[in-house]
């Protein structure tokens, strides 16, 4: 450790406890210098995803330092330590803004370069009087670089060239090796490219004039000279289909049974008569050459297998007929052996050329690269691109602190603590935005990647987590969100629900419950929970026994039916009495409810007129209190961690979520103040109707109350 530095027990460290976690208060910039001696344990993140953060995913790509798509800890301490020593007033950190020059060390160290490049831009662009610069002119490469020819990077691009011939050059070294960027996104070269390119050059004529250099009388490497490579292409093309001919041939002349398998069944040309043969055909193309015989020979002009007719014309074309004394249209084995004899010194000096890519652009041409000056000129260049002023060097570093200087303090904020997330007027960045459906605004929406992976885990927050599949139709792709639903009830919460996601930058995408994470949501839901599931029960219970009693007096009425067609029978004994059982079954069922009703009115009248509301008090809560009590519990444990654990963050504290952030989370809709409410239509009856049974259940249990105790 630099013993320069005060150490930690010199700095006094400022905690709040929020979300039951200590969170360490980043309120300076002695905070930031001794942030490397601040205990790990006592971070609320240790580690997040470059990608699917509210913050410029460059900015974060540049503190990824191993480019794994990961922001570490170290990481973190290396870019605070990195920007640090390059401010002489880290001040302007906590603006966030755009980076002050005045704030940037300029007297020496590393942060003198980054100053004069940062001067230089802002003139480059027209800004020669700023005071301050930001990412977008730091990161502004056409503006910057446009106007000027060199730029320091390395790499000259075409408009550098003056004069026609070289340019042609640049082209022919673009075409063979490929192109470096420059930094204002236009194609160039750099000095590995160009020393690669003309490598590649000497390389293919030191080949080319060994060739030429071993021609000599019968045994030349060229026999047919400038033609010979494109002689010795069309010879390759048909090699192994004579070699086949040929060795078919010398099989059926040691036996005559051979001949006729060496040509294939008829059954072939049988199967393919039908198909279209407009195209090219792989299985026509297998057969033999010609048609296989017990002579060595086969005409070069007829009976040629169709798919190699073109080949062979261009093989006699380019080689046959140039080598031969005379026009000949047939080729025997001998004089195939001989035809490929002429091209061994060819074939043993073409397979010696180097793997470049230059053959394309010729031997004269080559040879003509060579003779110039092209090499040196371009050498030239370069030189006087990388002799570029210091001042433009540092372009990419200006970026980068305009960019420390803007974003650093909320990473800050939301990895070594969440004071953003905790602070009721701000975001976090991994709140990806805001969700409209059911009467509800949920805040706490994090992207994610697969709902039925995150689930796993994101059900330990103890949260209700609903899971949306968020698509516009100007967009191709689709994404997923996890909304954490914090007040009001699940009653109405499906799957299948659609709904409203507004993303941070203010666009509007439709929203479709796709999954549903339960737990309790609030207290007063988990009081009327029991009543809600009684009434349900009951619900269901009934119309699986009014289900049943329609089907079966469905069957009743189409028995009657058959019944009374059949007039020689009459209603018997039997009928009536099972008629007057039904009865006396339901009046002794009525008399059972008059009873216990009875008895229960019995024994509330034995009650005195205070221990009434006791009674009626205590059913309510031995029936609400348990249900109360479980929701109470797992809403104190409601906690962010696993929700972030699971979208790949390493959350280190328990980030709690009380029950008043539960409610800033998630608004219900609120009438406005001074708002006025007109019933109207079914609205109002249904208001008048509850209002005339409340008012006769509370005068009937007066009068009933007055008759008792009186």
């Amino acid at each position: 450790m630099d013993q320069s530095r005060p150490t930690a027990k010199s700095h006094f460290w400022k905690f709040r406890k929020v979300g039951k976690t200590y969170q360490v208060q980043l309120e300076s910039p002695a905070d930031l210098q001794f942030l490397r001696e601040l205990d790990p344990k006592l971070w609320v993140a240790l580690s997040c995803p470059v990608d699917g953060l509210e913050i410029d995913r460059d900015t974060l790509a540049l503190i990824d330092a191993d480019q794994d798509g990961r922001v570490r800890l170290e990481e973190v301490l290396s870019i605070v330590d990195w920007t640090l020593a390059r401010l002489a007033e880290p001040e302007a950190l906590f603006q966030g803004k755009a980076l002050p020059l005045a704030a940037i060390q300029k007297d020496g160290g590393p942060g003198k370069e980054i100053y004069e490049s940062a001067v230089q831009i802002l003139a480059n662009i027209g800004k020669a009087d700023a005071k301050e610069i930001s990412v977008a002119d730091a990161g502004n490469t056409g503006a910057i670089f446009g106007q000027s020819k060199f730029n320091g990077d390395g790499v000259i691009t075409r408009e550098v060239l003056e004069d026609e011939p070289l340019a042609a050059t640049f082209d022919d070294i673009v075409t063979v090796t490929g192109a470096a960027n420059d930094r204002n996104g236009k194609p160039g070269v750099n000095s590995s490219l160009v020393d690669t390119f003309f490598a590649a050059l000497k390389s293919y004529q030191s080949w080319w004039s060994e060739g030429e250099k071993n021609s000599k009388g019968e045994e030349d490497v060229f026999p047919l000279g400038a033609e010979t490579p494109s002689a010795y292409q069309a010879l390759i093309a048909v090699e192994k289909k004579i070699d086949d001919y040929f060795a078919r041939c010398r099989l059926a002349q040691f036996d005559e049974r051979a001949e006729s398998a060496m040509n294939r069944e008829a059954a072939l040309f049988e199967s393919v008569a039908k198909e279209d043969f407009s195209t090219s055909r792989e299985e026509i193309a297998n057969l033999p050459l010609a048609r296989v015989t017990g002579g060595l020979e086969f005409s070069l002009v007829s009976g040629i297998n169709p798919e190699w007719t073109d080949r062979i014309t261009a093989f006699k074309d380019k080689v046959v007929d140039p080598l031969s004394e005379e026009a000949s249209e047939k080729l025997t084995l001998s004089g195939w052996t001989q035809l490929r004899g002429r091209f061994s010194r060819f074939r043993a000096w073409h397979e010696a050329k180097p793997a470049t890519g230059v053959e394309a652009l010729g031997i004269q041409r080559i040879q003509e690269l060579l003779a110039s000056d092209h090499e040196e000129k371009l050498k030239e260049l370069l030189a006087k691109e990388l002799t570029m002023s210091g001042k433009l060097k540092a372009v990419a570093e200006v970026e980068k602190l305009a960019r420390m200087n803007r974003d650093l303090m909320r990473l800050l904020r939301n990895f070594v603590n969440f004071s953003d997330f905790y602070e009721e007027n701000q975001e976090a960045v991994f709140q990806a935005g805001t969700l409209y459906f059911d009467g509800r605004e949920c805040r706490l929406c994090i992207r994610i990647d697969d709902p039925g992976k995150h689930a796993v885990l994101g059900g330990l927050s103890r949260t209700f987590v609903a899971y949306c599949e968020c698509r516009r139709k100007d967009y191709s792709g689709k994404f997923n969100v996890a909304a954490i639903v914090s007040a009001g009830d699940s009653a109405n919460l499906l799957v299948g629900r659609n709904g409203i996601f507004r993303d941070r930058s203010g666009k509007l995408w439709d929203a479709n419950v796709v999954k549903i994470v339960e737990n309790p949501i609030s207290i007063r839901e988990a009081f009327f929970l029991p009543y809600i599931r009684v009434g349900r029960f009951i619900s269901e219970q009934f119309e699986k026994w009014a289900t049943s009693r329609d089907k079966a007096m469905q069957q009743k009425m189409e028995a009657g039916v058959a019944k009374a067609a059949d007039k020689s029978k009459s209603p018997g004994f039997g009928q009536v009495g099972g008629i007057a059982a039904l009865l006396a079954a339901g009046g002794i069922a009525l008399g059972a409810i008059g009873a216990g009703i009875a008895s229960l009115f019995e024994a509330l009248g034995s009650l005195r007129y205070w221990e009434l509301p006791l009674v009626i008090l205590g059913l309510i809560l031995i029936i609400s209190l348990p249900s109360m009590f479980i929701a109470w519990m797992r809403l104190r444990k409601r906690t962010l961690a696993p929700l972030l654990d699971a979208a790949g963050w390493a959350v280190n504290g328990k980030t709690h979520i009380s029950f008043r952030l539960g409610k800033l989370l998630t608004r219900r809709a609120i009438l406005p103040p001074g708002a006025v409410v007109e019933l109207a239509g079914g609205a109002a009856a249904r208001t008048w109707l509850w209002g005339l049974l409340g008012f006769t259940v509370i005068a009937s249990a007066v009068g009933w109350g007055w008759i008792l105790y009186s």
